[in-house]
């Protein structure tokens, strides 16, 4: 039977030839934070992944060039920027379609962890990838006001 090989499987793969434990999904699963069905469905292309847990690969594969990939696989834009190189207005509109492509998911899981109004210490990493995301997002919403604002500047309103 062919195996479907895409990006997250590949970066898998790549991993496992320096760190054994990567051979197995479902300890790959328990060091990214998701079930070994999500990623199951994740490397078999049933579901993109949402972007949190492609940095978390990114991170605990140690494969920079899955991000890359991963954000030209999930975002259409991209092929209207034209790659590397863009800046101003057209990359702050980059960044928020990536930024936000995540968040539903992200709330989800900060409501579930935020329904009893306190952080329990298994809930610690949980609420650290929440609080980086929050700082990530002001940072790229506060970039596009002043870029937004930039490009208004002799416009007539």
């Amino acid at each position: 039977m062919k195996s479907y090989q895409n990006i997250y499987r590949a970066a898998r793969m790549q991993a496992a030839q320096g760190e054994p434990i990567f051979s197995s999904r479902e300890r790959t699963a328990a060091e990214l934070f998701v079930s070994a069905e999500a990623l199951q469905d994740y490397e078999t292309g049933r579901t993109l992944p949402p972007c949190d847990v492609v940095q978390r690969m990114v991170e605990v594969y140690g494969v920079p060039d899955l991000k890359r990939q991963h954000i030209r696989a999930c975002c259409p834009l991209l092929t209207d920027y034209g790659g590397e190189g863009f800046e101003g207005l057209p990359l702050a509109a980059l960044k928020w379609a990536i930024e936000v492509d995540d968040m539903r998911d992200m709330a989800l899981r900060f409501a579930r962890m935020a329904r009893d109004g306190r952080i329990s210490s298994d809930e610690i990493e949980a609420a650290l990838r929440v609080r980086d995301k929050a700082v990530t997002l002001r940072q790229v919403m506060e970039e596009s006001i002043e870029v937004i604002d930039q490009a208004m500047k002799g416009v007539n309103k």
